[in-house]
């Protein structure tokens, strides 16, 4: 078990500096910075959820659940609450990235419709947004954990992937060595993080996931991942 370092100790790094004054001020505004990133994200949802509810119902019911019948539908609604808060989640987290709305005035990207909105955003803020349609949603093998601190992976089913670590002392919690678990990275701050959309694939339901994939079209990559994904949580897998 690592050991935290104190405060008043010497920096790790051998700057010859106390720790406070040196490595603990980056870990500290590389938190800031995460919390400032969140923010924007929930400014952006909290408006077009507000502004375009019709246009994203519309888009829930034909992009979102097209593929989902109402006995999964039902037993979506009464899966545990956490499966439930993480479903929604995704589902944001898809439609920011990805999704098109319509209304009377034709199709609008939804992420554009964001970053052209007067929101106050900042540039830390517009930057991270920007990433989002840039990064594909991609299955991961977790290949290491550390509770409460960070976790390594690597693309899936790639053996020989780049292995990436995540510092999230949350997130953490949550996988276990070699999970298959779906996530968008984004990179900030010179290291990559995962934007909060999770989909956990049970290792058991990977390979037919894994054909569906690959028999489908690559721009069909995230409803494909997306829609077996809603499958698994409907049958309380």
């Amino acid at each position: 078990m690592v050991r935290k370092v104190q405060r008043n100790a010497p920096c790790p790094c051998g700057s010859g500096k106390k720790y406070k004054r040196c490595c603990a001020v980056k870990v500290r505004n590389l938190a800031d910075n995460r919390i400032n990133r969140r923010e924007g994200i929930e400014k952006s949802i909290g408006w077009i959820n507000q502004t375009h509810s019709d246009a994203i119902h519309q888009w829930i019911e034909t992009v979102w659940l097209k593929d989902i019948s109402e006995d999964e539908r039902a037993g979506i609604s009464s899966s545990d609450l956490r499966i439930r808060t993480l479903h929604d989640m995704n589902l944001l987290d898809l439609l920011v990235a990805e999704g098109t709305l319509s209304d009377e005035d034709g199709e609008h990207n939804a992420l554009q419709l964001i970053l052209d909105a007067d929101l106050g955003l900042n540039e830390e803020q517009i930057n991270y947004l920007k990433q989002l349609a840039k990064q594909p949603l991609r299955l991961y093998k977790i290949t290491e954990c550390n509770p409460g601190e960070s976790y390594s992976l690597s693309q899936y089913p790639d053996s020989d992937a780049e292995t990436v670590v995540i510092e999230d002392n949350i997130s953490s919690r949550m996988f276990d060595a070699d999970d298959i678990v779906a996530f968008r990275l984004i990179k900030c701050d010179g290291a990559w993080e995962a934007t909060g959309a999770i989909y956990h694939i049970p290792e058991a339901y990977a390979p037919e996931l894994l054909k569906q994939l690959k028999n489908g079209k690559t721009e069909e990559y995230s409803k494909i991942l997306s829609t077996y994904w809603l499958k698994l949580v409907a049958a309380h897998v």
